[in-house]
């Protein structure tokens, strides 16, 4: 498999440990991994990137990962982009709130990173069908 067609997972997290953690786990599954550590710096990539699915947190500085959802919502381009949001955030209103926000699915930490991978190829398939 070629780097063009591996899918491309922007990681939207504050925490290097947990960006290190999804980014070895999802290359070894065959992806193409591009990091952002805040919500301002993801919205950035995702406008250079325009990759196949997000992978994001909600609780960062300089921009949450709702402004972050707001944010590309609101650009035509980037609305079908699947979003995953990956939270240490127990509070079911959160949940709530990121689906209201157009977020495609939802994982609690701590995860399982079978079922992260999993996620991530099911959000990625149905990218490529639409």
């Amino acid at each position: 498999m070629t780097d063009t067609a591996k899918p491309r997972i922007l990681v939207v997290e504050d925490d290097p440990d947990l960006r290190t953690i999804v980014r070895l786990q999802l290359s070894s599954s065959g992806f193409q991994i591009v990091e952002a550590c805040n919500g301002a710096e993801g919205f950035q990539a995702i406008q250079e990137v325009i990759p196949d699915c997000v992978i994001l947190d909600l609780m960062m500085p300089v921009m949450d990962g709702f402004g972050f959802l707001k944010r590309a919502r609101s650009v035509m381009s980037l609305q079908d982009v699947p979003i995953l949001i990956l939270t240490a955030s127990e509070d079911e209103r959160n949940k709530v709130r990121g689906f209201q926000y157009q977020a495609d699915s939802y994982m609690s930490k701590p995860y399982d990173l079978q079922e992260l991978t999993a996620e991530v190829e099911r959000l990625c398939a149905l990218q490529r069908q639409s």
